[in-house]
């Protein structure tokens, strides 16, 4: 063993290999350990409680259940300044509360998928999706019953259940203030 000690301080070259084969092992030790935090992190929670929800969707009326998820993709606490973050939820409101708020408005059906104008709802949260839903959709309501960065409500009116996809859904209350290019 002296030997290679002695080999090693006459050639700067195995130095820097055996340094750089102590970091590569160490960067494996670590490596799971950080994969199964980030493995742990991608399912997301489902939350039932119906009073976050209520609290920035109040011209829903009352929300007598839910199953939600909130997502915040780029959450890592490390990076500092503003998250966004994106909420699906299923929620059954009140006894013919959804014919109440489609009552007025025209509305579209929705279809079942992946695109533009479809409702795709997470896989975690399709069993709690009433059976043979008859969704529909307007965008008059998306703007009019939720303050958020974008939102898309969907009504099924045989169940008085309501599907909410939006990104950072805000208080009804609050104050959002936007500035323009030139700062104004």
């Amino acid at each position: 063993m002296p030997e290679a000690v002695a080999e090693c301080k006459r050639s700067p070259v195995v130095a820097s290999a055996l340094l750089l084969v102590a970091t590569v092992v160490t960067g494996c030790a670590v490596s799971p350990v950080a994969d199964a935090k980030g493995e742990a992190s991608k399912t997301l929670e489902i939350h039932t409680d119906t009073e976050p929800l209520a609290k920035r969707l109040p011209k829903l009326g009352r929300i007598v259940s839910a199953h939600w998820q909130q997502e915040a993709p780029g959450g890592d606490s490390r990076v500092p300044g503003p998250t966004d973050y994106y909420v699906s939820a299923l929620m059954k409101l009140d006894p013919g509360s959804v014919a109440v708020l489609t009552a007025s408005t025209q509305m579209q059906p929705a279809v079942i998928g992946a695109g533009p104008e479809s409702i795709s709802i997470p896989v975690e949260l399709t069993e709690f999706a009433p059976a043979g839903a008859q969704w529909v959709h307007s965008r008059v309501l998306d703007e009019s019953l939720v303050r958020a960065d974008s939102a898309k409500l969907y009504f099924d009116p045989g169940s008085d259940t309501v599907y909410l996809s939006a990104t950072n859904v805000h208080l009804p209350n609050a104050v959002t203030v936007h500035v323009g290019p030139d700062g104004n």
